[in-house]
């Protein structure tokens, strides 16, 4: 006769017998790694905290995160205990009016009101350049075990059905033209594409740019990929958008045989003179990215080479000495 495991129950555990203050002991204990790391595994993003208490004019935002996949895009999470009120809903749009690169909000209760919930949704569903979040946070144990913290996603955004409806509607309506429908439709299936192969890179937001830029680990160099129908060619490339001396450039040029061998073919070394740009860059030419036929094709092409452009510069990026091109006054748009 098989024995029964006795089983124990979940007691609901007062938020302010773990953290007695919102701003003295929660934030604090979210913006640690292994912590702020439970918050990104519900938001399905990885996060990495850039700033505690961050001064947006006479507020302080809680918490600045990267998120760490994506390049240049900043994630503000404002707490509150009790339930959500109409002031800090007011908070958070001023500090992603005041936050350069701020495109996601997250914002933490534990009650989120239905009409704040409403409101989220609605923000949501009104703009394409920002994500907000309401989440729920919760604390449980089972027996004389220690609280265990629960985060539950009240109102997020559906992005990629918003991506599809609106590249659709853009389409049929003659909305957006051109280049910039071909993008919206690329980049939103190259991101369904990345979450199928559970890749390491992720889109999370809508594009209609002909470039997407993606984390390397160091402020200025991003890995971005690139699609033209007009030189027929999708891409692949190290862009450096602050090296005006082109020292970082060159040192990596200095390694060229070796990178290049290391990378499997041989890439377009562009110093780019008069710009303070620079790029290292691989292209497939010859091919239509407004054909969907052709998606799978250049879908698994792309992913290729940003995993090896991953592998062969990352450490080569982050081993460059400090100079000016570890400083980031701005990033410039990859010209096609």
């Amino acid at each position: 006769m098989t024995a029964i495991i006795p089983l124990g129950t979940f007691d609901r555990v007062s938020l302010r017998d773990a953290w007695p203050r919102e701003n003295e002991n929660f934030t604090p204990w979210l913006a640690k790694p292994e912590n702020i790391k439970l918050l990104g595994d519900a938001l399905n993003m990885e996060l990495e905290v850039e700033a505690v208490e961050h001064r947006v004019g006479s507020f302080l935002a809680d918490i600045l995160a990267q998120a760490v996949d994506e390049a240049d895009h900043r994630v503000i999470i404002e707490n509150q205990f009790g339930r959500t009120d109409h002031g800090h809903l007011g908070q958070i749009l001023t500090y992603l009016a005041g936050i350069d690169g701020a495109k996601t909000v997250v914002w933490i209760a534990e009650t989120i009101q239905s009409d704040h919930r409403a409101a989220v949704d609605w923000l949501n569903n009104t703009t394409e350049d920002f994500s907000f979040f309401a989440i729920e946070i919760e604390l449980w144990r089972i027996g004389t075990s220690p609280p265990a913290p629960r985060f539950n996603v009240i109102a997020s955004p559906n992005d990629w059905t918003r991506t599809t409806r609106t590249a659709v509607r853009g389409l049929d309506e003659g909305l957006i033209e051109g280049a910039r429908a071909v993008s919206r439709a690329y980049w939103s299936s190259f991101a369904e594409y990345l979450e199928q192969q559970r890749s390491a890179f992720h889109i999370r937001r809508l594009c209609k740019d002909h470039w997407f830029s993606f984390g390397i680990g160091r402020s200025s160099f991003n890995i971005n990929a690139t699609v033209s129908t007009e030189k027929r060619r999708v891409g692949v490339e190290l862009y450096n958008s602050n090296d005006p001396t082109k020292t970082a450039f060159r040192a990596l040029e200095a390694q060229k045989a070796e990178i290049e061998q290391e990378f499997g073919e041989r890439l377009s070394w562009e110093e780019l003179p008069g710009k303070k740009a620079t790029r290292i860059a691989v292209y497939k030419h010859d091919v239509n990215p407004a054909d969907a036929k052709q998606y799978p094709e250049l879908h698994a092409w792309m992913l290729t080479k940003m995993d090896r452009m991953k592998q062969v510069f990352g450490r080569r990026v982050r081993a460059l000495p400090a100079g000016p091109a570890a400083v980031d006054d701005g990033e410039e748009s990859p010209e096609e």
